[in-house]
């Protein structure tokens, strides 16, 4: 019996070790209904790396705000602690492999999470999980 516990004890280990991270994926954020920042999140070699785009928006002729391109930028420096990630990308006119501005990303349910830049002024963006 108590061979017995130990083995299913051990295959629980081994399943829950292949699980993803919760954090990876592709992940999505909008401001004013329009879309402002995919995150795409993914584990290689035990560290988890990914990229950012970034959505520029302008307000022109009268059409309303509208989104008019984009900035795809890595993730740099990642840290991820099985809830939080933490990372920096390159600030914009700048070396993109150079890290410029930080982020965290914290998983706060199933299929949301929370972007908070860090400095100043710390803005706050609820994603949600698409892929």
């Amino acid at each position: 019996m108590k061979r017995l516990i130990l083995v299913c004890l051990m295959v629980g280990a081994l399943f829950a070790a292949m699980e993803k991270p919760a954090i990876e994926g592709k992940w999505e954020g909008e401001m004013n209904g329009l879309k402002a920042i995919t995150l795409t999140v993914h584990e290689n070699k035990g560290a988890m790396e990914g990229s950012v785009i970034f959505y520029v928006t302008r307000n022109d002729d009268g059409k309303g705000v509208q989104v008019v391109g984009q900035d795809e930028r890595k993730m740099l420096e990642t840290q991820w602690d099985g809830k939080t990630l933490r990372f920096a990308v390159g600030a914009p006119g700048f070396d993109p492999d150079a890290p410029g501005v930080r982020f965290t990303m914290t998983v706060t349910g199933d299929k949301k999470a929370e972007l908070k830049r860090l400095g100043e002024n710390g803005q706050t963006l609820a994603l949600a999980r698409v892929e």
